[in-house]
């Protein structure tokens, strides 16, 4: 059992149905997503915990940060909130191990495909983005269907489109001829700093 405190703060984002939550520590080294409870309570232990707050549609973790994806739009993100922050707390307070060894090589389904469609972001496609300044995250998946947000130089880039239609897409095509439908969720108007 840890003596320090965790400190998690709760950020709704602009989509109302999402809030980020942000560790005082890496909760894992790279990315991971799952919408199944049932699988979570075998291979993914802090994901089954957090799943405990009703509700949720899926969780993304990454590194020190935690996006929930909640089925419905809350009136008011307190509560969750509460809820998601201390379920997250009591597990980290005891110990246990986030995610199993061999937790990728077992998911199935939707939750497969998001997770190849992942590597592909991660280690072809950030990369290269990187060097303009920009990123690609995938925020929610719904069935085989992706939506994908450009951030830093290629949110409001006058080449976002063709990068997304072109490059984004056609690379995780490639790779996972599975995923259905790639939709850019992006709200450009609000890039701050545009490549071009």
């Amino acid at each position: 059992m840890n003596d320090q405190k965790i400190q998690i703060t709760a950020e709704p984002q602009s989509r109302p149905d999402q809030c980020l939550f942000r560790f005082d520590r890496t909760l894992y080294s790279g990315t991971f997503y799952t919408s199944d409870s049932e699988w979570s309570q075998e291979w993914a232990p802090f994901a089954a915990a957090v799943f405990a707050a009703e509700g949720i549609k899926g969780l993304r973790i990454r590194n020190s940060e935690l996006l929930v994806t909640l089925c419905e739009k809350p009136d008011d993100w307190r509560d969750m909130a509460r809820a998601v922050g201390s379920s997250a707390r009591d597990f980290l307070d005891e110990g246990g191990e986030i995610i199993k060894n061999g937790a990728f090589e077992a998911q199935m389904g939707d939750d497969l495909i998001r997770q190849k469609a992942q590597d592909v972001v991660d280690t072809k496609l950030n990369p290269g983005l990187a060097g303009h300044g920009g990123f690609v995250e995938i925020v929610d998946s719904d069935g085989k269907d992706l939506y994908l947000n450009m951030g830093g130089g290629c949110q409001g880039c006058s080449s976002a489109s063709a990068t997304m239609n072109q490059g984004v897409e056609v690379a995780i095509r490639d790779s996972v001829p599975e995923v259905g439908r790639i939709i850019d969720a992006t709200n450009h108007a609000i890039g701050a700093n545009p490549y071009m």
